[in-house]
């Protein structure tokens, strides 16, 4: 988020004289660039008080040659773009997401299955997205950059579908991950994606949280190589430094591909890192009309979506996020718990205790939410205490949802 230049004679030896002996010490998986892109398509879009979105390459050092800051498909006349919600850059200023939705005349809607249910998509992204259903594009962002908009993306489809996204946070120095900003010319800028799914009773099927997905593909700028680690498929930067300066030219980046088939529903993203949420305030879209125009969507009080990311919402600028939606919106019986989770009283009244045979599993709890069967959040914490206090609800089933650092656990929850 906000908070071409030639190559001088200087940066030409550092890139013949690269210190090979820093490079023997990165151990990860990612495939090593450093320094400054070469700019191929000096801008995608204009836009009154925008920045400029270049695209670039860079060869990387086992040479692998790497699109800057990711390949996408905005000049691609087959991908359709996403309608607008919110738009600086077009004049789409609506004063709500009906009257967003009232200008859309139906040719917009992509059709999956012609025996499908419409779904319309609320999506607010930091900065770029390209959204494909069951591998189907169906929409991208109208502005690769800035000013910050939002979009609204409609589609045909059965359930249950899966939901693919590539995301990109831009740059302004192609391969160095960074952006002008409060008087640097490197600061590492962030990303972030809120996005609702509504059926065609306008009932809300689907919000990002960390029940999604995320794996990233681009890390820059990374300033130390023996920062970074992997954990199974995390790609960890939590380590390196995210300090602004005025010389970044030696900064270097990471890079991985991407699997042919990521947007597909038959791909397998089973082992990939659960998706890493962020609040409002750390993304930083307080001041954003795009998004604080429409929190009765975003933030709606009965289902509150949340910005999600790879683990590093700062130095992770290519991310893919995922997430299945089930053919039906209320709960399923949840499967049993990995954690031999106890909870009790069971039935309960107005509290509840929950006991872990791994007491490190209660410093990584993230949220604790209770679902009545359909799906909708009755209650809601980011606090564990003993007990937890969840006060009065009417009596009947409930699930009991804890998201936890790294997945997430249901128990039936009785209320008497």
């Amino acid at each position: 988020m906000i908070h071409k230049k030639n190559f001088s004679a200087g940066l030409v030896c550092l890139i013949l004289f690269f210190p090979f002996h820093l490079l023997a010490q990165y151990t990860g998986t990612g495939s090593v660039s450093q320094g400054l892109a070469t700019t191929t398509i000096a801008n995608l879009y204009n836009c009154q008080n925008g920045r400029i979105a270049s695209v670039g390459t860079i060869k990387a050092k086992d040479n692998t040659v790497w699109t800057m800051p990711a390949e996408v498909n905005f000049n691609n006349s087959v991908f359709p773009f996403a309608s607008d919600l919110n738009n600086p850059c077009t004049g789409a200023n609506y004063p709500n997401a009906a009257a967003a939705l009232a200008a859309l005349d139906g040719s917009d809607i992509i059709t999956i299955d012609t025996s499908g249910e419409v779904f319309t998509a609320f999506v607010f992204a930091d900065n770029y997205f390209e959204m494909y259903i069951n591998g189907v594009a169906v929409g991208k962002d109208d502005v690769p950059y800035t000013q910050f908009n939002s979009n609204i993306v409609r589609f045909k489809v059965k359930k249950p579908f899966t939901i693919a996204i590539l995301l990109v946070d831009w740059e302004e120095h192609l391969g160095l991950g960074s952006e002008n900003s409060g008087g640097f010319q490197y600061h590492d800028g962030d990303g972030g994606l809120v996005a609702v799914f509504k059926n065609s009773k306008n009932e809300i099927i689907a919000t990002t949280g960390n029940e999604w997905k995320a794996q990233t593909f681009y890390t820059s700028p990374v300033t130390d190589l023996t920062c970074p680690t992997e954990m199974g498929t995390k790609r960890l930067s939590k380590n390196c430094s995210t300090e602004d300066s005025n010389n970044g030219l030696s900064y270097y980046a990471l890079h991985w591909e991407k699997p042919y088939n990521w947007m597909e529903a038959s791909f397998d993203d089973s082992s990939w890192p659960a998706a890493d949420t962020y609040t409002n305030a750390t993304v930083g879209v307080n001041n954003k009309p795009a998004y604080t125009n429409f929190t009765d969507i975003f933030d709606a009080p009965d289902d509150d979506a949340e910005f999600i990311w790879s683990s590093n919402l700062i130095l992770d600028n290519e991310v893919v996020v995922r997430y299945k939606v089930s053919p039906t919106t209320s709960i399923q019986e949840p499967e049993k718990s990995q954690s031999k989770m106890i909870l009790f009283p069971n039935p309960a009244r107005s509290s509840f205790i929950l006991n872990f045979n791994d007491d490190h599993l209660i410093e990584t709890i993230k949220k604790i939410r209770i679902l009545d069967l359909k799906g909708t959040c009755v209650f809601e914490t980011s606090q564990f205490t003993v007990p937890v206090f969840f006060g009065f609800l009417p009596t009947g089933i409930y699930f009991l949802k804890i998201e936890f650092e790294d997945h997430i656990e249901f128990e039936k929850l009785i209320i008497e």
